[in-house]
């Protein structure tokens, strides 16, 4: 028996591909025919739909742009991850986050020891389900026998009450003469008047549980209608789980590392960016002995600078150019 998590996942995606086969029409009208599938799905015993693959881009026939996939890498992912609680990943069609998820599962799958692996193998062979007609002709065989025994005890039930009213009226009428006629002392009344409200209880208590009864046989006998009722139903309309031809050739993007799951590191240099003085230091240790390197060079030429413009600091300057007045 389905859980609700993968009834909820079964019918998001029978939703998707339902909207996908609605809007085929509006599709043709905006980027024109689809190509032909190939020749293995013609030869297909059923007829194979051609649809659009909504995971890829396409190209505008008339302004020549790409057009972004109709579907984000997001909701992709919740595709997918629906399609794999509810086991209905061969209808979704080919797109990134499908191919990931299925190398994820790959790998998760060649991790497990090989005793469990055969045991999955094995489980997945056999393709053991419960069928749901199975599990409803027990509910309804269980839910017949309730009502049978239910029924059993109700009678017992009604016949105990019965008695038990008759008891309490012959106790109220005996004490009505009794009471009316005789001569009766405090203690015998009190003594009386205990015993009928005994029975008065008891009659209360028998007259709930035939109510009780009466209840749990009208909620089994409307389960049991409801049960009836889901079995003469019509057939579910299986249109959305046809075959189906993806338009649009999804070519896989090689990242190195991908298949082990490591791509973030994978063809890296380094995997950590570090620190900046970290990633400084090497270019300031070259430029550093660089600079020490030529240093007395470098003063040299400082210290030589003015003494090749004025060789005699004392005598007179040779400047000829008239002085400028402040302002």
């Amino acid at each position: 028996m389905a859980t609700p998590l993968q009834k909820s996942a079964l019918d998001a995606v029978r939703l998707f591909r339902t909207k996908e086969i609605a809007g085929l029409s509006r599709h043709l009208r905006k980027f024109g025919p689809l190509p032909e599938p190939p020749a293995s799905a013609n030869a297909a015993p059923t007829p194979v739909v051609t649809l659009p693959n909504p995971f890829l881009p396409k190209k505008h026939p008339k302004m020549r742009k790409w057009v972004p996939p109709k579907y984000s890498l997001r909701r992709q992912a919740e595709l997918v991850k629906l399609a794999q609680a509810s086991n209905t990943m061969a209808l979704l069609p080919p797109g990134p986050k499908k191919l990931a998820a299925e190398l994820r599962a790959e790998r998760v799958k060649a991790a497990l020891p090989l005793a469990q692996r055969a045991l999955e193998e094995k489980m997945a062979a056999l393709k053991i389900q419960p069928q749901q007609t199975v599990d409803e002709r027990k509910a309804k065989k269980d839910l017949e026998q309730r009502i049978t025994s239910l029924g059993k005890s109700l009678d017992s039930l009604r016949e105990i009450l019965k008695a038990a009213t008759a008891e309490y009226d012959l106790g109220e009428l005996a004490s009505f003469e009794a009471e009316s006629g005789e001569s009766l002392t405090k203690e015998q009344v009190a003594e009386r008047r205990a015993e009928q409200e005994k029975r008065e209880r008891t009659k209360l208590l028998f007259e709930n549980r035939v109510k009780r009864t009466e209840n749990l046989i009208t909620k089994a006998n409307k389960q049991l209608a409801h049960l009836s009722r889901s079995r003469e139903r019509k057939p579910e309309n299986t249109a959305w789980k046809e075959p189906i031809f993806w338009a649009g050739a999804f070519k896989e993007k090689k990242v190195p590392g991908s298949e082990l799951g490591t791509r973030l590191y994978t063809g890296k240099r380094r995997m950590f960016k570090g620190h900046l003085w970290e990633r400084q230091q090497a270019r300031r240790a070259r430029r550093h002995s660089i600079l020490m390197r030529d240093m007395p060079a470098r003063l040299e030429r400082y210290k030589s600078y003015y003494k090749k413009r004025r060789p005699n600091p004392l005598k007179p300057s040779r400047y000829t150019k008239p002085p400028k007045l402040p302002y």
